[in-house]
């Protein structure tokens, strides 16, 4: 009767086995079925808000486009030059006697800038100028004794020779004092400088920097042979950043015959007649023409750019 009731209990296990099995498939079947509808539900939620909205649409303008001749520039950068400028340097050494120039004055053409002590040539000029004096009179008193035959006329091509020597002695030390008196080469703005009277220089000492005072500027700038269309008397823009207002016109004077062993470019010069407040080396922007060409041109509304341009 035992072992009976044992064999009993091994039939039954199984079939608990299978309905605990059923039991969990339902319910997962249950828990999927609630998730797909309300996941459905949402998904029609969605589609009908967004019918909700109407069409996407765009105002537009036709209009007809034909092919026309149009100009191709090209943007490069320029440099401003003044057409007039140096750094003023002293030729001989010496002591300064006097400075007569201020930073940033204004100075005529042929005004004294700064004095070199000239007394040791000054009074050897005067002592020239006393030997020249002399050796003319006594030239002088020859040759009025050449007309009587009383002197000989070789006499008197040496006392010639005598002058002309004196004479030159003279020449050579106004030369000296020329060239320790500097003037301004032209009408000019003075740079900064720190020179003082007293002070001594040696020879070729950078003393100032003179800028040409012209109602016109200069505007240089390099063109690959390639884009090098640009005729002598052509004209190109010029812009600087920072200046409001239209670009300005500049005039081509002149280009290079040869192009520049460094860069293999052309070097082009333009004239700038107005230039308000432009200092010379400051940098410009250039647009400047290099042909024409045949192209379709439409407004530039009708052009939408992405985000690779």
């Amino acid at each position: 009767h035992a072992g009976h009731g044992h064999g009993a209990t091994e039939r039954i296990r199984p079939d608990m086995n299978m309905r605990r099995w059923l039991i969990t498939l339902t319910a997962c079947l249950l828990v999927l079925a609630a998730l797909a509808g309300i996941k459905y539900q949402q998904i029609r939620a969605a589609i009908a808000f967004g019918a909700s909205f109407p069409e996407p649409s765009e105002s537009v303008e036709a209009q007809r486009v034909a092919r026309s001749v149009a100009a191709s520039h090209v943007a490069i950068i320029g440099e401003i030059v003044a057409p007039e400028s140096l750094e003023l340097r002293n030729e001989l050494e010496g002591r300064v006697s006097a400075v007569h120039m201020t930073p940033g004055s204004r100075v005529r053409h042929g005004e004294i800038l700064l004095q070199f002590d000239i007394s040791e040539e000054g009074a050897r000029l005067e002592a020239a100028k006393a030997s020249a004096a002399l050796a003319a009179l006594n030239l002088k008193r020859l040759q009025q004794l050449l007309t009587n035959n009383s002197v000989s006329r070789d006499r008197v091509d040496q006392a010639r020779a005598e002058a002309d020597i004196a004479l030159a002695g003279v020449r050579q030390l106004e030369a000296i004092i020329a060239k320790k008196t500097l003037r301004a080469p032209f009408d000019a703005v003075v740079g900064l400088h720190d020179i003082e009277a007293g002070e001594y220089l040696a020879a070729n000492t950078a003393i100032v920097m003179l800028m040409g005072v012209k109602d016109f500027l200069w505007v240089d700038f390099n063109l690959p042979p390639a884009q090098a269309s640009v005729d002598v008397g052509g004209t190109v823009e010029v812009s600087v950043a920072g200046h409001a207002g239209d670009a300005l016109k500049a005039r081509v004077i002149a280009r290079n015959p040869a192009v520049s062993l460094q860069s293999r470019n052309l070097r082009y010069r333009a004239r700038l007649d107005s230039a308000p407040g432009i200092a010379p080396g400051s940098v410009v922007n250039l647009r400047v023409p290099t042909g024409e060409r045949s192209a379709i041109r439409v407004p530039t509304p009708a052009v939408v750019h992405d985000d690779m341009g």
